[in-house]
């Protein structure tokens, strides 16, 4: 007798996608890979879920968010996984960040390593299969701080050393830059979420920290409203009233012309609302640190600072 109800197979997997904020690519590694579950076929061979498989995967993407391992969540029963999801989204709540477990550290770190080896042998197929794997085994906020950053940090120091060509970075800049934007496409933000307007300010081109900004704040359930590079501080400042932005992040990650940047970030605080934080990072900020103390201003200098530095703004916190 054929399945009824809940776990009739009646979904495409363009529904499942849709409904539980994952891309079809992630759907098909986790249930080809890790078993987490098993979907039907239709009579010209698509795959087909029911209500249940879809309430599962919608569980496991919270669980991953929250920082777990899909390779240890996988194979959990859905009540069992229930259970986690509440108890993080609690946890979540209450301000508790909980320790990834040593699994977790060196799946990200085998990671790490086959991604850097994909970009120097220029393989951007290769990269670009290690990132998405990643992402979908370690989750947005691991994904982010364990591989795409110390990625790009040892890529950088690779090539300054000499070791690595100029090829190899621009690659996996490239690539990166599109496995993000799948990243944060996954990302479901809920009703009511604030708005972060992301840019560079202007004479600064480097691209990829911006984009990195983005998907933090997307991780942490913000809407973006992403500029791009090099945009004068007084558009910056008209898209933020426009767009009602709750806060402005600029990423730097050169300084080409040290002065010209100072005086666009200093007009750009001017220009915004005192009640809209405005929040710089970028791989050069600590060389403008000590220029910008003043109130409305934070200086984070890694993902996880920017992570703080979004939760205070949300809860009113940042002077």
């Amino acid at each position: 007798m054929p399945p009824t109800g809940q776990r009739h197979p009646k979904h495409p997997i363009g529904v499942v996608a849709d409904r539980t904020a994952l891309t079809p690519d992630v759907i098909r590694v986790w249930e080809r890979r890790y078993r987490a579950v098993e979907s039907a076929r239709s009579s010209t061979g698509r795959r087909l879920y029911s209500d249940d498989d879809v309430e599962r995967f919608g569980l496991l993407r919270r669980a991953t968010l929250a920082g777990r391992s899909i390779s240890q969540i996988a194979r959990m029963g859905t009540d069992a996984l229930r259970r986690i999801v509440h108890e993080d989204d609690d946890a979540r709540h209450r301000g508790r960040v909980r320790d990834r477990t040593a699994t977790a550290r060196a799946t990200a770190a085998d990671e790490l390593e086959h991604a850097f080896n994909r970009a120097r042998a220029l393989d951007a197929w290769g990269l670009e299969a290690v990132l998405r794997r990643s992402a979908a085994l370690l989750g947005a906020v691991a994904f982010l701080d364990d591989t795409v950053s110390p990625l790009l940090k040892r890529i950088e120091f690779e090539r300054d050393a000499g070791r690595l060509s100029p090829a190899s970075q621009r690659l996996t800049t490239a690539t990166v830059r599109r496995v993000l934007d799948g990243v944060m496409l996954a990302l479901a933000v809920p009703d009511g979420a604030p708005n972060l307007l992301v840019a560079t300010p202007a004479g600064e081109r480097e691209e990829i920290e911006a984009i990195l900004t983005a998907a933090v704040a997307s991780a942490e359930g913000w809407r973006v409203t992403y500029l791009g590079t090099n945009v004068l501080a007084r558009d910056i400042v008209g898209a933020a009233v426009s767009a009602e932005a709750r806060a402005v992040g600029v990423a730097v990650a050169q300084l080409d012309d040290r002065d010209r940047t100072l005086a666009e970030l200093r007009l750009l605080r001017a220009g915004m609302p005192a009640t809209v934080p405005l929040i710089v990072g970028g791989a050069a900020v600590a060389a403008l640190a000590s220029k910008l103390r003043a109130p409305g201003i934070r200086v984070v200098k890694d993902l996880p600072a920017l992570r703080v530095a979004l939760r205070a703004v949300g809860k009113g916190t940042v002077t």
